[in-house]
């Protein structure tokens, strides 16, 4: 099947992402204190209420909207933080390995 730019069927505005922000939580499984931490590593402090806030949808309770800066932000200190975490996996699996 040929790919298919797909349509933009919504408005896009750059200083309210949450729900670009809540998508790709659901599809590299994050959750807002692994959010809280990347961020905290790089010198970046959000209270848990506003990241719990990131989550929600414009005109619930506690909805602070999140800039398209601060998805970039957030997206860019999730993946450092992985990247370290994942070379200190490799790490101590080459240390562990067996001499032959």
């Amino acid at each position: 099947m040929e790919y298919r730019k797909p349509t933009l069927n919504r408005g896009v505005n750059p200083l309210k992402m949450n729900w670009l922000w809540r998508l790709n939580c659901q599809v590299g499984y994050v959750g807002v204190d692994d959010v809280i931490a990347a961020l905290n590593d790089v010198g970046i402090y959000p209270s848990r209420e506003r990241a719990l806030g990131w989550l929600k949808s414009e005109g619930d309770d506690g909805y602070f909207p999140l800039s398209i800066a601060e998805l970039e932000q957030n997206m860019r200190a999730l993946a450092k933080a992985r990247a370290i975490r994942d070379d200190e996996v490799l790490g101590r699996v080459v240390r562990n390995q067996p001499k032959i």
